[in-house]
């Protein structure tokens, strides 16, 4: 190192290209496992984004009307698009399935909230 001799017709210690191709390896599989981990953990974890989509669909529900029946018609709010699906549930029909989903500008889903509620259907 920094202060020894080289000797020059002598024989060195040295590492192997095996035992260099299996550190490698090893370091690579480490990094790439930390990756992985560090995108699931990010992924996964609560955004500012997922809890604004998150209490706009709340207040969506808390309204006395449903959102919209209007399916041509994006419903944008805050920079999100609602999609409202109302579902009859089975054997009871006064009372409707409402699922209400947020997309992002990305079109990938942000949050989505379920709710069993009870709706005079109109019958003529």
């Amino acid at each position: 190192m920094a202060g020894s001799k080289v000797k020059i017709h002598g024989k060195l210690a040295g590492s192997t290209i095996l035992e260099v191709v299996i550190s490698m390896v090893i370091i690579i599989l480490v990094f790439g496992t930390a990756m992985m981990i560090n995108t699931n953990v990010t992924k996964r974890s609560l955004s500012v984004k997922k809890l604004r989509a998150q209490a706009i669909l709340q207040e969506i529900l808390l309204q006395d009307t449903p959102f919209t029946d209007d399916k041509g018609k994006p419903n944008l709010i805050d920079g999100f698009r609602i999609e409202q699906q109302l579902k009859p549930v089975e054997k009871e029909p006064r009372l409707t399935q409402i699922i209400l989903t947020a997309f992002d500008d990305n079109q990938e889903q942000v949050a989505q909230v379920q709710q069993i509620i009870v709706m005079d259907h109109v019958s003529n």
